[in-house]
């Protein structure tokens, strides 16, 4: 049984550790929109906000159906077998 709790961390901690490798990843394309966007910000100031909280809305999207998916892949492993 506790092997079966000790892989069951780990996959979690993997889990967790993609996750945050995506959210880094993302967090990075968005800095460097940002710093790319930056210089025309005086042009385009009123069109900026919108945009970003679209694109912003989208990838929560993104996350949002991604740890569905994770929380159905789990909830195969670990409900009870069939008798």
């Amino acid at each position: 049984m506790a092997d079966i709790l000790t892989a069951g961390q780990e996959l979690e901690g993997r889990i967790l550790a993609t996750v945050r490798k995506s959210d880094t990843v993302a967090y990075e394309t968005m800095k460097i929109m940002a710093d790319a966007v930056k210089p025309m910000t005086g042009v385009i100031r009123s069109v900026t906000p919108p945009l970003a909280y679209d694109f912003t809305a989208q990838l929560l999207d993104s996350q949002r159906k991604f740890a569905e998916d994770v929380l159905h892949l789990t909830a195969r492993l670990t409900s009870a077998p069939a008798k």
